[in-house]
């Protein structure tokens, strides 16, 4: 029950609470005013059972529901001292007029409204409440759902396009990519530190490689095809090598 709906039932127990004082008053007896006790113990009933799920609400109304469930706490707690000041009163005025077994006779009736309002009234807002926690967790799952599926279609959108943009300026001739050819070793040279690989592979490509001599150089090496060249000369190698060393 929201706020609004508890303001209401403590209307329709006022009420009849004032009509059944009035009732007494000039002399009418408890079957007589069974209309009013009824609606009396109907509203009663209502913000007992508002005050229940006000303290134990669902795991989707705690985890959205904010301020709205402690206001509702609040006014369902308001509302039911109110209602014990009426019952009170209501007790005093039946033990005097009555005698005790009038108030008992109230309480028994109030006992079988009680079950009537459990077995219908609220089971059918329980049975709303766990839908609409049930539909408030699938729409937040597809919510989630669709925005992780977003982000997955724009960041392979992204992808796509980066490569598609690269294909494309290798095709203008914008990107060059390098072509490999496979090349033998041919000579090894050793030097203080390591070992100078030099391989030749087709079209006069040549290719030096510097390695450990624990690792030393492979017989065969993957190197980039740039035919017409010229074999390493074996000084400049070592020159450089000397100037890798200072």
């Amino acid at each position: 029950m929201d706020p609004v709906t508890i303001s209401l039932a403590v209307g329709v127990a006022s009420k009849a609470f004032s009509a059944i004082k009035q009732g007494f008053s000039v002399g009418r007896d408890l079957e007589q005013m069974s209309g009013d006790i009824s609606r009396w113990m109907g509203a009663v009933s209502d913000v007992d059972n508002a005050e229940k799920q006000a303290k134990n609400p669902g795991v989707f109304s705690k985890v959205f529901g904010g301020g709205s469930i402690e206001t509702t706490a609040l006014q369902a707690y308001a509302a039911k001292k109110k209602l014990e000041e009426q019952r009170y009163e209501l007790k005093m005025f039946l033990n005097m007029t009555h005698g005790p077994q009038a108030y008992d006779e109230l309480l028994e009736m109030e006992g079988k409204i009680r079950k009537q309002r459990q077995a219908t009234i609220y089971k059918q807002q329980q049975i709303r409440k766990q839908i609409g926690e049930g539909i408030g967790w699938l729409f937040l799952v597809l919510v989630i759902g669709g925005f992780l599926l977003l982000l997955t279609s724009i960041f392979v959108s992204k992808a796509e396009a980066k490569e598609y943009t690269r294909q494309q300026k290798i095709h203008q001739g914008k990107i060059i990519e390098p072509q490999y050819t496979r090349c033998l070793r041919k000579k090894m040279i050793h030097y203080k530190n390591g070992l100078a690989c030099i391989y030749q592979g087709a079209g006069r490509t040549f290719e030096i490689e510097f390695t450990d001599k624990i690792i030393g150089c492979p017989r065969q090496y993957q190197c980039i095809y740039n035919p017409g060249g010229s074999e390493p000369n074996i000084d400049d190698v070592m020159k450089s090598l000397r100037d890798i060393a200072k």
